[in-house]
């Protein structure tokens, strides 16, 4: 199982960062309403992980066996206990990349940095695009919302609310070649390591869990994952009741 996105990508066992500047007419228009900016000059990276069943950088759940046009996940900003350790904690819905190589997905890392500051960074990401940072504010107990779809014809609207804050962003990017085979809502370690430390955000509840308008629960042939190194859960997904799941931190 190949899972994608930002950090350090392993390709025939040789790692290479990627962390071109970014323009926006290259990687699609986005509307806004609210405050704030994009911030898409920031050098991104990204990750290929193969899931063996002893490592895992995706917790939470996917929906496979279909053709996915659609996903929605809503889910409560979790707060951060940066005393155990640093890292970056990701918060995401999206298509494809649980067997593909496209991905198209929006959501929030949650940072524990080094100078001891909890940060909080929407962003959205076309993969191989790199992903595209906003500056909206972001506070733990916020309500996200987002949502993940396409006509069809290689055409893609991303979107990603902080109602709480009073912002939405809506991106729109054309890739033709999405194999549209998988449509998940994830919780992802991110960082420069196969497997890398995963800070603690206690629980997060995810809801609007839906694919193609459905459920989860009944939307395909459901997948579970959890954050894992090494044979040692880092996370814990809970079960999957129609629309909605927790997924809870274990380990660091």
């Amino acid at each position: 199982m190949l899972k994608f996105r930002r950090a350090l990508v392993h390709l025939l066992g040789v790692s290479t960062i990627f962390a071109p500047v970014m323009t926006f007419g290259a990687f699609g228009t986005f509307s806004a309403t609210g405050s704030g900016q994009l911030s898409g000059s920031s050098p991104v990276t990204h990750r290929v992980t193969t899931h063996s069943g002893a490592n895992s950088n995706w917790g939470g759940y996917a929906v496979t066996g279909g053709s996915y046009d659609a996903v929605t996940g809503n889910w409560i900003v979790p707060s951060l206990s940066c005393s155990v350790t640093k890292g970056d904690i990701s918060f995401w819905s999206g298509l494809d990349g649980w067997t593909s190589s496209s991905v198209e997905q929006i959501g929030l890392d949650a940072v524990c940095a080094s100078n001891g500051k909890i940060e909080y960074n929407p962003w959205v990401e076309m993969y191989p695009a790199n992903s595209i940072y906003f500056t909206e504010t972001v506070k733990a107990g916020d309500t996200m919302t987002s949502s993940v779809t396409t006509n069809g014809t290689g055409t893609f609207t991303l979107v990603l609310a902080d109602p709480t804050q009073g912002w939405t962003k809506t991106y729109t990017k054309t890739l033709a070649t999405a194999a549209l085979s998988s449509a998940e809502v994830i919780v992802e370690a991110i960082g420069s390591q196969n497997i890398p430390p995963n800070p603690d955000f206690g629980s997060v509840e995810f809801s609007d869990v839906t694919a193609n308008g459905e459920a989860f629960a009944s939307a395909g042939t459901v997948q579970t994952t959890n954050l894992e190194r090494n044979g040692v859960l880092l996370t814990q997904d809970g079960a999957l009741s129609g629309t909605g799941f927790a997924v809870t931190w274990l380990h660091k």
